[in-house]
């Protein structure tokens, strides 16, 4: 009975091995499938792997290239991006000026809607544009005619200042340095000459000249009566040589020294001015009526009288020896010989 029931626990155990080992063939089946495709997709893998490999190498290329064009596209943006600031400050300023223009261009537009006629206002122009330069060319006119007024006021007053100067040169009987002149008379015997000049060359009363021949001064001479074109001129004791005497066309000039610049005589001006310490309203002494020149007064000559003071015409003519200003001979003279004055006076006793 055992062996029947091991007999039977046998052959249930060796069916339950065969089910298991029906079912784990089909498993193994399964399995070395799995395992074949596993190693088919492992090699699959690792080309994959290395194709990935190769791609991570070149993709690390081509970041570096996209980071240095992004980098460039972000300056790229960045300048565009000041550009269009600046054009947007731009398009500001040229809105505003537009602005501008537009209300200036209202604004004439209404002046000239307001002005009217533009013909005739243009006209208007035209006729001040000419009124204008009409005034500017008188105006230049004018401004000539002032300037010439002024060139004669100023000649003028140079003109007065060396009158003035000449007058008080007269006065002091001073002639100008570079005067000249000529002995158109000379009386040496009688101690005078008659000069060439007068009042008009340029001849004071009291003026010291000098009588000159080459570069030797022969004799020295003070006038004495001046008249419009000649003068009469003493001959200073002294100053003429022993035997000589002076000649018709001796050259007469300024003398080197003149007493009137050592003795400044004072211009009527300065004698009216009152002294220092004198009372401001005292009266300044009335001036003699004299020649404006340093003349002495002498009484008006006879129509026709000779101006050296010779007789009338009428009168019986003078002797051959008398004096050319009518004086009286002296007792006992003798008449001259012929080589004596022109004017028949007598040599003086030496």
């Amino acid at each position: 009975m055992v062996w029947k029931i091991l007999s039977a626990l046998s052959a249930v155990c060796l069916g339950i091995a065969c089910y298991f080992a029906w079912s784990n063939q089909k498993l193994l089946v399964e399995e070395r499938k799995r395992e074949a495709y596993t190693h088919t997709n492992l090699t699959e893998i690792k080309a994959h792997i290395a194709k990935a490999v190769e791609a991570k190498a070149g993709s690390g290329d081509l970041l570096a290239t996209v980071t240095q064009e992004l980098a460039a596209i972000k300056a790229t943006v960045a300048d565009y991006t000041s550009k269009v600031q600046t054009a947007e400050q731009e398009l500001a300023v040229v809105k505003t000026n537009l602005e501008q223009a537009t209300k200036v261009v209202s604004q004439n537009q209404k002046q000239i809607e307001e002005a009217g006629d533009i013909k005739s206002l243009i006209a208007q122009i035209e006729s001040l544009k000419k009124e204008r330069a009409e005034a500017e060319s008188a105006l230049s006119n004018q401004t000539q005619h002032l300037a010439a007024a002024q060139e004669r006021i100023t000649n003028l007053t140079n003109a007065a200042k060396e009158a003035e100067e000449r007058e008080a040169r007269g006065r002091r009987g001073i002639v100008d340095d570079d005067f000249t002149a000529k002995v158109a008379h000379a009386y040496t015997d009688w101690g005078f000459v008659v000069l060439n000049k007068g009042n008009g060359g340029g001849v004071f009363a009291n003026a010291d000249l000098e009588v000159k021949r080459g570069k030797d001064v022969v004799a020295k001479l003070k006038v004495r009566d001046v008249e419009q074109n000649s003068s009469v001129a003493e001959l200073v004791k002294g100053s003429l040589a022993e035997g000589e005497h002076l000649r018709s066309g001796d050259l007469v000039v300024a003398a080197a020294e003149q007493s009137a610049k050592i003795t400044p005589v004072k211009t009527p001006d300065e004698a009216a001015a009152p002294a220092p310490g004198a009372p401001a309203g005292s009266p300044a002494p009335a001036m003699e009526s004299s020649d404006p020149f340093g003349a002495p007064t002498a009484p008006a000559p006879a129509m026709g009288s000779d101006p050296f003071g010779a007789p009338a015409a009428p009168a019986p003519a003078p002797a051959m020896g008398a004096d050319p200003f009518g004086a009286t001979p002296p007792a006992g003279a003798t008449p001259p010989p012929s080589t004596a004055d022109p004017f028949g006076a007598a040599p003086a006793n030496k």
